[in-house]
């Protein structure tokens, strides 16, 4: 709905020097459901947040059940970066990242007999800490903004 009302606006942006009720009609709709669909959904999520738990155990379980696969993008970028076409990465990258999910064989394992692959930093490109590098500012930030209990 939002992304929907969002579009109606930006349509109404060319009409703003005449202000005739084409306009101004759907603004009187859009404007109060978007602000109010807005609170809602971050209440909602507020809600969810604060009641949330954290398994860190099964969220490593669950990381760990690709193995590897999920960072196959990360490495296929580097790859790109390094000089490779991105026609000939995909193809390299999409391969060993579907051996390791389909033969529970570690992606490191595989690159790592892969030449091209090979000569990348392969400790760097599969650590699940990149993902997660700005989470610390993030949580701060939030909470800055946070209402007192």
């Amino acid at each position: 709905m939002l992304r929907g009302n969002a579009s109606a606006a930006v349509e109404n942006v060319a009409l703003w020097h005449e202000r005739d009720i084409s306009h101004s009609g759907a603004e009187r709709v859009i404007l109060p459901d978007s602000t109010i669909l807005i609170d809602y959904m971050l209440a909602l999520a507020v809600r969810v947040v604060r009641d949330l738990r954290v398994d860190a155990e099964r969220m490593r379980e669950n990381l760990e059940l690709t193995y590897g696969a999920l960072y196959s993008q990360r490495v296929r970028l580097a790859l790109v970066e390094g000089g490779m076409e991105r026609d000939e990465g995909l193809p390299l990258v999409q391969s060993a990242a579907q051996r390791a999910w389909d033969e529970r064989t570690p992606l490191r394992e595989l690159l790592a007999a892969v030449p091209a692959a090979a000569a990348l930093d392969l400790d760097e490109l599969l650590d699940e800490t990149w993902y997660v590098r700005h989470a610390d500012e993030i949580v701060a930030r939030l909470d800055e903004i946070a209402p007192s209990a």
